[in-house]
């Protein structure tokens, strides 16, 4: 039975959009048996406000009794700015504006935000700035500051307060030295708010006390454990006062949080975490989860997902390819518009494009800069009109020194950490293209329950995008109840300009992982259909953890 909907829903969504200057380029209304759809189109630059508007009328519509949702998708006459044209040659000029800026601007701060924020599937941005404590997780370049920082600009623009904390900064510092540097800095919003302090003079008495005693243990070489953790009580109280007298809510934004020593960590979030309690004020925690311990279970010390805060994984993996392709291309699109470049495949082939999601890992700035240096290589090559495969192979391959020198800096919260990491890439590397002729491998379940300090190294592998996860839950055709993650050796690994000959590779092309083996004639094997996937994946060498047991001795 076709349901008919209670309210001209259309007049509203129309009405509600124009009320937030959004212009509308197109609206459609289709119905279906038990529900309509309302879809909306608009111009590229008001596509991230679009999606916030239609999250909050698909709420509006509901309490009113309309069964159905509204959608929104970017107008094609506006995703070309004014100027755009068509990019004839690899040696375009405009193309040296579009390398420095996938270049320059793929790493964003909070003083040099994405060039043009682009919402996620999951609309993260919506969860991220909702009035909860909430914990950022996601590999080097999955995105982690660019939401933050696009969190950062919307809740001010809403009229809130922000405190921003990059702890890279006190990545030196001790727990209680960090916290008292965060007090400080709340102290300084208290003492900025004009209207709070001329009213309340015992209030300003209180900050005042506060702002000394603060100063006075960051004089100390070494603050007293317990005469900071005195702190907490008394920052507590002044922050719900002063929230109160003006009226107004504050977001603590700790970014690069795993830059802190590891086992510091829990004790610096439970000491920040007391602070806020109770209060209109709410904590977003960045940090790559495998260098990060938020939760001490023995000490009952940090956030606890769940229960103090929630979880937030901005990781886009190839468990989706399709929905990472189209995510990645949709920002890929922001910076060529920006230098005038109509459409990215007249850069880019679509088949490099494809090989551009397997190198990258689905990492949205290793995207960017691969992109970036696939470019400058295809440059090089005579007559060469657009990106293509071997481009990318090649880029990616130059790549694998520089990820190995980015595994030391993420590790700087734990040292003797990056030299087992390393050892055990060496052996996972060594198993997959020298012994077995892999470019993948399977993780038994049970192998992962048994040995979980080597899975740890595996994990750091796929957080620092040396490897990458296929499949999280992957059945045993032969076994019933028997299961199996599959991950995938990062290109840079085993790739340059060309692959080693007869290794099974797993390509993706098209839209759907493909099975090659190189240098040979034997037929590709296409993943065009969920069972057609799953063969492909199973086909995959077991890797045994316990080949990793000696590097995980004395941890």
């Amino acid at each position: 039975m076709k349901t008919e909907p209670t309210i001209d829903a259309e007049h509203l969504v129309t009405e509600a959009f124009a009320g937030r200057r959004i212009r509308l380029e197109q609206i459609d209304v289709r119905n279906y048996p038990e529900e309509s759809i309302i879809i909306v189109r608009v111009a590229a630059e008001d596509f991230p406000r679009a999606i916030e508007l239609a999250n909050d009328l698909d709420r509006q519509l509901a309490a009113q009794g309309f069964a159905g949702f509204v959608t929104v998708k970017a107008a094609e006459q506006a995703t070309s700015p004014t100027g755009a044209t068509r990019v004839r040659a690899i040696s375009d000029p405009r193309l040296v504006e579009f390398v420095h800026l996938l270049t320059a601007r793929s790493r964003t701060s909070e003083i040099q935000p994405s060039l043009a924020y682009v919402p996620d599937a999951q609309n993260n941005l919506a969860t991220v700035t909702a009035p909860r404590h909430h914990l950022v997780f996601g590999r080097r370049g999955a995105g982690k500051t660019a939401l933050l920082v696009e969190a950062k600009r919307r809740v001010e623009e809403q009229g809130h307060l922000c405190l921003w904390l990059n702890i890279q900064t006190y990545r030196r510092e001790s727990a209680d030295r960090a916290f008292l540097l965060v007090c400080e800095k709340l102290v300084e919003i208290f003492q900025a708010d004009q209207r709070v302090r001329p009213q309340i003079s015992r209030f300003v008495a209180q900050v005042s006390a506060l702002d000394e005693d603060v100063k006075r243990m960051l004089a100390a070489a070494t603050p007293d454990i317990t005469t900071v953790a005195r702190l907490v009580p008394r920052l507590n109280s002044t922050l719900r006062k002063f929230l109160e007298y003006s009226g107004k809510r504050l977001y603590l934004f700790l970014d690069d949080f795993h830059y802190l020593e590891r086992d510091e960590q829990a004790h610096m979030l439970d000491m920040v975490h007391g602070t806020v309690r109770d209060c209109d004020a709410w904590m977003k925690v960045a940090a790559i989860q495998h260098l990060a311990r938020w939760f001490d279970s023995e000490k009952q010390l940090g956030l606890q997902t769940g229960h103090d805060s929630a979880y937030i994984d901005l990781d886009v993996t190839l468990q989706d390819p399709q929905s990472a392709k189209a995510f990645l291309e949709s920002v890929l699109l922001s910076y060529a518009t920006h230098c005038g470049i109509a459409s990215v495949t007249h850069v880019v082939s679509p088949d490099a494009l494809d090989r551009l999601v397997l190198a990258s890992g689905a990492v949205p700035r290793d995207y960017l800069t691969l992109c970036g240096s696939s470019t400058q290589v295809a440059q090089q090559r005579e007559k060469a009109q657009r990106v293509g495969v071997q481009d990318v192979n090649k880029a990616a391959g130059d790549a694998k020194q520089k990820k190995l020198d980015e595994l030391e800096d993420d590790a700087a919260s734990a040292r003797e950490q990056s030299r087992r990491v390393l050892d055990a890439l060496q052996r996972v590397r060594a198993f997959c293209v020298d012994e077995k002729n892999w470019s993948c491998f399977r993780i038994d379940f049970r192998d992962k329950e048994k040995c979980s300090k080597e899975y740890k190294l595996l994990e750091a592998l796929m957080d620092l995008r040396l490897i990458h996860l296929i499949d999280p839950s992957l059945s045993d055709e032969h076994h019933a109840g028997h299961r199996a993650e599959v991950y995938m050796l990062d290109l840079s690994q085993y790739a340059g300009q060309r692959f080693k000959r007869k290794l099974r590779v797993l390509d993706y092309q098209g839209g759907h992982f493909v099975l090659k083996s190189t240098g040979t004639n034997r037929p590709s094997l296409v993943g065009n259909t969920p069972n057609k996937r799953l063969s492909l994946l199973r086909r995959a060498p077991l890797f045994a953890l316990p080949i990793l047991s000696s590097n995980v001795e004395g941890v």
